[in-house]
């Protein structure tokens, strides 16, 4: 019951500098999804249920602020959760490598359906072209930051005695 405490808040409070702090620390005007990020290292360290009751919460946050269609960011975190925290027990855990790789792939999965589901829905998207490089940026800090946010949760859990699986 701890661990899940320790989990919402981490969500809440890294949701509230995600929609307001971090806007100021981007580069070339992209900015690193720490909310994707958490998702795919909760769901890693956990399984498929936790990962997609993370996505579950972490998407309604992002829906209540960002679009007006509700539940586009709740269905595709829920669907990254959900994935791979089903197949985290089939990756080696410990390897910052596949925490690397799988924030790389989540993040192009989600920008693609978001893409996606926004054409279908007939929103005026931007030509891909023009937002390719912020796409491609944002994997970048993606992966690169997924490294430093396992550390901090890592430290967090070790100072509360929490265990990890």
């Amino acid at each position: 019951m701890k661990k899940n405490g320790i989990i919402a808040a981490i969500v809440v409070v890294n949701f509230i500098f995600q929609t307001s702090l971090y806007n100021f620390f981007g580069l070339f005007g992209t900015i690193p999804n720490i909310s994707l990020i958490l998702v795919v290292v909760f769901a890693m360290m956990s399984n498929g249920i936790v990962g997609g009751v993370i996505g579950i919460v972490t998407g309604i946050l992002y829906d209540s602020m960002m679009y007006n269609v509700f539940g586009i960011y709740t269905l595709m975190y829920f669907l990254i959760g959900a994935v791979v925290g089903t197949y985290s027990k089939n990756m080696l855990r410990e390897n910052y490598l596949a925490y690397c790789l799988v924030t790389a792939i989540s993040t192009i999965v989600m920008h693609i359906s978001l893409y996606l589901i926004l054409f279908f829905l007939r929103y005026r998207v931007v030509n891909v072209s023009n937002i390719i490089g912020s796409i491609f940026l944002e994997i970048i800090y993606n992966t690169i930051l997924v490294v430093f946010v396992l550390r901090f949760i890592d430290f967090i859990f070790d100072k509360l005695n929490i265990k990890q699986n």
